[in-house]
């Protein structure tokens, strides 16, 4: 579904990214793990199109994407959930929702993805009309995620969703993800929290300093002593 080869990127004149190459297969959960500042959210922010890529190759559904507007990204099925959230604080819950589906013109079908948000975080029904300021670190992340699906996305880029929430919200977050993927949608999820995206993940890479250095199954990464000191260990992030 999504193919990214020697992928380079950056910010002016700073190279971030060094010959990236990752894929996301249809419905499948991959996971890119590293630590701050190895270049993960460029990765994502690069794929969305927020980021000019300066060489490499980004094909999604076959089709070739660098250099592609972001809303006509999300037009053909690619939504991210930024790190910061990105969250119009000042307006309600059902308003930043409604904001997901800027691109879509069918209001019966727009209808039936708020009311599968609704079910999904019963919280951010319950709160469809308060301010957004108003909710909690978790509560904020659920609406960033549902304002995602609301582009009705096959492909999820998802980043660092349990930064700064509490570990019982984080696990219910990513229960969610499992749904979320079980209902057809491919995920990409960048975290520190390497336990529980592996967790939710069949497929993972690791990318320190703009390169990934290590790629394989979850459960091959899992037994890696290399993951387990760095990312699972009493040490780990």
């Amino acid at each position: 579904m999504l193919e990214l080869k020697n992928l380079n990127a950056g910010y002016g004149a700073v190279q971030v990214l060094n010959n990236v190459s990752l894929t996301v297969p249809d419905r499948s959960v991959v996971t890119l793990l590293g630590a701050n500042g190895a270049g993960k959210s460029t990765t994502l922010n690069t794929i969305a199109g927020l980021i000019k890529a300066w060489s490499g190759s980004i094909d999604y559904r076959g089709k070739a994407c660098a250099g592609v507007a972001p809303h006509s990204l999300v037009r053909r099925g690619i939504a991210l959930v930024a790190e910061q959230r990105e969250l119009f604080l000042n307006m309600t819950v059902i308003e930043n929702l409604m904001l997901g589906a800027f691109t879509r013109d069918d209001k019966a079908e727009v209808q039936q993805s708020l009311d599968e948000v609704f079910d999904m975080f019963p919280r951010l029904a319950e709160r469809r009309s308060q301010n957004t300021r108003t909710l909690s670190g978790g509560e904020q992340q659920m609406l960033a995620i549902g304002r995602g699906l609301m582009s009705r996305p096959s492909l999820l880029l998802l980043d660092e969703p349990s930064l700064g929430i509490a570990p019982i919200l984080v696990q219910e977050i990513f229960a969610q993800v499992r749904k979320i993927n079980q209902q057809g949608v491919a995920v990409l999820v960048v975290e520190q929290n390497a336990s529980v995206a592996m967790d939710v993940a069949t497929y993972g890479y690791v990318m320190e300093n703009g390169s990934i250095s290590i790629e394989g199954p979850v459960e091959t990464l899992k037994a890696d002593p290399r993951i387990q000191e760095a990312y699972l260990g009493d040490g780990g992030h």
